[in-house]
């Protein structure tokens, strides 16, 4: 029993990718600057929105690309303008799904290709917006202001966290206090 437990774990210690190492001040950059954040776009929710449903599941999408903002911030995935043209985009293509398809079953696998196709095209390929497109036929929003408030006004909040974050690594750099 013993040697299969020691070659299971073998098998995932090969299988598994190893995790990067980051200082003390990147790990607080991380997480600092994802949680405040999603903190920003949650204040604007109660500030001009009614924190829907919609709105609830949007954060979410949001709270991802936050993270990938902050832990992988030279990835032009993550790049400010990125950011806003893939989730208009993306918005718009789940809002156009909305109305032709009357299914979610229909809607969500075009809205996929749909999104994927569109930033290919653009090229401002930023992967969690193939979620904000789901999100957006799941929820069946069919406004387009939808898109004003809050895809492009959380946007430009992670837009802007972006920018603070590459301002942060350049004046500050990425320190190695401890692993």
């Amino acid at each position: 029993m013993k040697n299969i437990i020691t070659k299971l774990l073998n098998f995932f210690n090969e299988i598994a990718p190893v995790q990067g190492q980051y200082s003390w001040f990147d790990k607080l950059r991380i997480s600092l600057g994802a949680g405040l954040t999603i903190f920003v776009v949650m204040f604007f929710a109660y500030l001009w929105g009614d924190l829907s449903q919609d709105e609830s599941m949007v954060v979410a999408v949001f709270g991802v690309s936050a993270l990938c903002i902050f832990l992988f911030p030279d990835s032009k995935f993550f790049a400010p303008l990125i950011l806003i043209e893939a989730n208009l985009l993306a918005s718009c293509v789940a809002f156009i799904c909305v109305y032709i398809f009357s299914t979610v079953d229909l809607g969500i696998p075009f809205a996929i290709i749909g999104t994927i196709m569109g930033m290919y095209f653009l090229g401002c390929m930023h992967p969690p917006a193939i979620f904000l497109s789901i999100f957006i036929v799941m929820a069946g929003t069919s406004s387009y202001d939808f898109a004003i408030y809050p895809v492009l006004a959380d946007s430009c909040v992670l837009a802007l966290a972006s920018l603070v974050n590459k301002t942060v690594i350049k004046h500050w750099g990425s320190r190695n206090i401890s692993n």
